[in-house]
């Protein structure tokens, strides 16, 4: 409303003001208006008002309104005749009010006001320049002070000043009106080949009507009556009808369409209540003579003439749409197409740009945007939305939808706003199912991964045990074959160095000695192969490092790393294989929170070792209340009863919008 009241309320001042002073000359002059004004001054009164006034009612905009304004002004301007005998008779000594007809004071009320005004006009339309508000509203008062400065004028060499001066003022403001719009129609970009070509017709037509009104005051100055008022008033036609034509050539204001719309719609209109007319009066004289009961005839006729008419209408509302209204016709198309696209639609960038580039390509609109959640639910900056609405799925918020007006003119009627809510509902339902499928989607992703890393341990602990059965097997045969020939080697050297000669006892005692040595030797590597464990002892920062390494290294959905970790840990860090296991478990977990949850893509680990094992993971990121966490969430729990279970203790500190730290400490077997 309040901006329907910025686009017209101006309109009615502005004429309200030219009526008021209107009706406050003839008061103060004595003379009656329609002795003043001529045929011919308020036909091109008339011509000039409409021709302002149209473009401002039928696309309300700024610029539309501001020529309405100086419109309104210059056909009030034009409505009063004035001639040279018009001329008052001077004296020195006395202001220049004193000697001046209320028509002629009127006249230089509305002069003073339309400089400045074609001024900002100029700067405004048909292309903003870089003139500044302040230069404007300086033009405003300079012609306001010229004119109060010029009425309370009386010395003769004042007056001619104040005329020279405001000669001058007036050849600034033309040559500033015409110089911007032969700027515009210079510009050879291609992008804005139909704002030069109006631009051109408008340049035209101005030199022709401006021309004849800048030498006036200049002959009339000289006494001179080259120019009549109804030959000025002729030069002023040019106006109307060169705008009149590049509204029908080029589109001007962009009603052309609403213009040939309206008209046709009009002559339809009444060709058809002509038809409806002549088919009930023929039909009435037709049963007239024939029913006994002359009343009946006209209801009977009215009755055939409506069944006919009908149809007759449809047909040609129908043609009238095809013709008239291709923009309906293509929205239709689009809104079908668009409920289909979406219906098979299961990605949220695909639904992103049906709506933000097909869907208003298609209908001709000058733009669409779509806002998601968390977005900011604003429309983009420096552009006015036809139609909007909030994307709701079920009770949950999605985000807005923004769309431009149409290129063409027509705005959204009723019933294309309701396709256009009932659209929005189906694309809200799109957006979940999309947001649904790719959560869905991720969590798949994340079991088969873990299922992966599952089977890998399970063949590492099968090829442990396979390893560890073999180790036993061996151990077994060196045992039963090598350590019993071994033994008895040992002893057959210690009997023969009893009986041999002494030249054989010496090399029998080496003998001896190195087969009790070797004997040694074997029991100790048996000892080896019947207690090693192979895995009894990892590096836990290693482990750390390739879970981080696999987080960073995989893709999000919105580009860059899935997790960016900076980690803070020793170089080494043996542990049991046990506790390493169920530590690496607790931190994954973690990350992987912190991914789902957190809305960021950065996380912080931390690793230290005392008499304990102690781990850290925060973000900053979403946050959330520990103490109101869903039914059905079991992570923390988890994670909780693995640390108990190995004797130590976890706790998480969080907060909504301040991020979560996670901390757990496991002792370590001295």
């Amino acid at each position: 409303m309040k901006k329907v009241a910025a686009l017209f309320v101006p309109i009615a001042a502005v004429f309200l003001l030219n009526v008021l002073l209107l009706g406050w000359a003839p008061r103060d002059s004595g003379k009656a208006i329609q002795q003043i004004i001529t045929p011919f001054s308020a036909f091109v009164f008339a011509l000039t008002l409409i021709t302002g006034l149209l473009p401002a009612f039928v696309r309300p905009q700024k610029s539309h309104t501001l020529v309405a304004c100086f419109s309104t002004f210059f056909a009030f301007f034009l409505l009063i005749p004035f001639e040279l005998s018009n001329l008052p008779t001077l004296q020195p000594g006395r202001p220049l009010y004193y000697f001046l007809d209320s028509y002629l004071i009127l006249r230089l009320i509305q002069a003073a006001i339309l400089l400045p005004m074609a001024l900002h006009v100029s700067a405004r339309f048909p292309r903003a320049t870089d003139t500044s508000t302040r230069r404007i509203l300086g033009g405003y008062i300079f012609s306001a002070i010229l004119f109060v400065t010029f009425l309370f004028s009386a010395a003769a060499w004042q007056r001619i000043a104040i005329l020279a001066l405001s000669f001058l003022w007036f050849t600034f403001v033309i040559i500033f009106f015409l110089k911007n719009l032969i700027i515009v129609a210079r510009d050879a970009n291609p992008e804005n080949l139909l704002d030069a070509q109006r631009a051109r017709v408008v340049v035209f037509s101005m030199l022709l009507a401006e021309i004849p009104l800048w030498l006036r005051p200049l002959t009339l100055a000289f006494g001179l009556d080259i120019f009549s008022y109804n030959l000025l008033l002729a030069f002023q036609l040019f106006v109307p009808i060169g705008i009149s034509y590049a509204i029908l050539r080029h589109d001007l204001f962009g009603i052309d369409r609403v213009l040939r719309r309206t008209l046709a719609y009009g002559a339809v209109s009444l060709l058809l209540l002509t038809l409806y007319l002549a088919l009930t009066s023929s039909i009435s004289s037709l049963f007239a003579d024939s029913l006994t009961s002359r009343p009946l005839a006209p209801i009977i006729s009215i009755f055939i003439a409506a069944l006919f008419l009908e149809p007759t209408r449809k047909l040609i509302q129908s043609w009238l749409d095809k013709f008239l209204y291709p923009d309906r016709l293509k929205f239709e198309s689009a809104v079908k197409s668009l409920q289909y696209l979406l219906s098979r639609a299961n990605r949220r960038e695909e639904i992103i740009h049906l709506l933000n580039d097909v869907f208003p390509n298609q209908i001709g609109a000058e733009w669409g945007a779509l806002k998601l959640f968390p977005e900011p639910d604003v429309p983009p900056p420096h552009v006015t939305p036809a139609w909007n609405t909030r994307l709701i799925a079920g009770s949950v918020s999605v985000g807005g939808y923004w769309l431009g007006a149409r290129r063409a003119g027509p705005v959204y009627d009723a019933d294309e706003v309701n396709r256009l809510n009932a659209l929005a509902g189906q694309a809200a339902l799109a957006l979940a199912y999309a947001n649904a499928y790719e959560s869905l989607y991720e969590l798949n992703r994340d079991l088969e991964t873990r299922v992966k890393e599952q089977t890998n341990r399970a063949l590492a602990d099968e090829k442990s045990i396979a390893a560890y059965e073999e180790r036993q097997r061996i151990a077994r045969d060196l045992h039963d074959s090598v350590t019993q020939q071994m033994f008895g080697m040992h002893l057959m050297a210690r009997g023969l160095k009893t009986s041999a000669p002494d030249s054989f006892k010496g090399k029998l005692a080496e003998l001896e000695e190195l087969a009790g040595d070797t004997l040694k030797e074997m029991r100790l590597m048996l000892d080896q192969l019947r207690n090693a464990d192979g895995e009894a002892n990892v590096d836990f920062a290693e482990s750390v490092r390739g879970e981080c390494e696999a987080f960073s290294n995989r893709s999000g959905p919105e580009g860059g790393a899935l997790l960016s970790i900076e980690l803070e840990m020793p170089q080494e860090i043996i542990l049991s294989k046990q506790i390493a296991d169920e530590a690496l478990w607790v931190l994954r977990e973690a990350l992987q929170n912190v991914m789902k949850h957190s809305g960021r893509r950065t996380a912080q680990v931390e690793v230290k070792r005392d008499a304990r094992l102690h781990v850290k993971i925060r973000d900053d990121g979403n946050g959330f209340d520990p103490r109101a966490i869903p039914m059905g969430h079991y992570g923390l729990r988890g994670m909780r009863e693995r640390i108990f279970a190995l004797g130590g203790e976890m706790t998480v500190e969080s907060e909504l919008g301040h991020g979560t730290m996670l901390l757990f400490a496991i002792p370590l077997p001295k």
